[in-house]
């Protein structure tokens, strides 16, 4: 088999009702650029692992199928497709998440094109779990962001829509596991800036029975957290640090207000502005206007919804 340009990897678990329409996306845009698809079911325990055998069986010169046991997790899964890719450039994609027509080949183009930059991604339309569609990812971005911006921003980008060149690949196979797809990001962000395409060339399920955000709210948490500290601070903005860290704060403060308790926000207060870069006084500020500027946010989606009946959906304004 010739080198393919992608390698696409595929981590899934317990994915009966989503995996077809994921890896179908993806064998669609095999005429598009030569790809390769690497699937790593971790150890499922509903239909999902005959469905990918028989999709693998049918399509043999295009699908590597990996069935892990005992289960990895969604960490190492991930790593143990990066450790087999061969492609020039590594894509990544959730076994609930599906492609929309030309992803690949807009992404392509874009690295191809700007040598200097070491990943992108791209929008993407947002579905409840039964795929009825609710809004998009992001609202308009800039086509290039350094680390600074990616950390005032908080973790906005769609792991799904991730294409990245192959020769940075041993940076996440360094990874401690588990990790958050944020540190990702932030790694690639070292390394350049940061492309991004405003098109609508993902679909990303919101709420997912399987999602982590779901299932395991408090280890996400601990591993956004990780991921700023992770970043080196000499190589960044110590203002852009903060500010990623106040928006961390307002991730604990929303989840106080779901759960209907603020031991979590008690516990990783003190925590935070022991890390602050800037000081406590700042840092207050910092968390304070984020607030409020959320708060304002959110009142002019519910009004712009109620005076233009637009119910389009934006999950990650920045």
């Amino acid at each position: 088999m010739n080198k393919p340009v992608v390698s696409v990897c595929i981590v899934t678990c317990n994915h009966e009702r989503y995996i077809r329409d994921c890896i179908m996306s993806v064998i669609a845009q095999s005429s598009d650029v030569p790809l390769e698809i690497l699937v790593g079911d971790d150890l499922s325990e509903d239909g999902t692992s005959g469905i990918v055998a028989a999709i693998a069986n049918e399509y043999p010169h295009l699908i590597r199928y990996f069935r892990h046991a005992p289960r990895l997790g969604p960490a190492e899964n991930y790593l143990s497709l990066i450790r087999e890719s061969r492609g020039t450039f590594i894509a990544h994609l959730d076994g609930d998440d599906f492609w929309l027509p030309g992803k690949l080949a807009a992404q392509v183009s874009f690295l191809e094109r700007h040598l200097d930059c070491p990943a992108v991604y791209s929008n993407a339309l947002t579905v409840r779990d039964d795929g009825a569609p609710l809004g998009v990812f992001n609202n308009p971005q800039p086509s290039r962001f350094d680390i600074n911006a990616l950390l005032r921003g908080g973790n906005f980008l769609n792991h799904s829509s991730m294409l990245y060149r192959a020769s940075l690949r041993e940076n996440l196979l360094s990874m401690p596991t588990p990790f958050l797809d944020y540190r990702i990001h932030l790694c690639h962000a070292r390394h350049g800036a940061i492309g991004y395409l405003n098109q609508v060339l993902v679909g990303y399920r919101v709420g997912s029975s399987t999602s982590m955000v779901v299932r395991a709210k408090d280890l996400v948490l601990r591993l956004y957290w990780e991921a700023l500290l992770n970043v080196p601070r000499e190589s960044v903005n110590a203002e852009d640090l903060a500010g990623g860290m106040a928006g961390f704060v307002r991730s604990v403060l929303l989840q106080s207000f779901r759960t209907n308790s603020f031991f979590v926000l008690r516990h990783w207060l003190p925590i935070i502005m022991a890390a602050s870069p800037v000081g406590r006084m700042r840092m207050c500020s910092l968390i304070s206007s984020g607030i409020f500027r959320t708060a304002i946010q959110k009142a002019s989606d519910i009004l712009c919804t109620r005076l233009n009946g637009n119910h389009l959906q934006i999950l990650f304004r920045r």
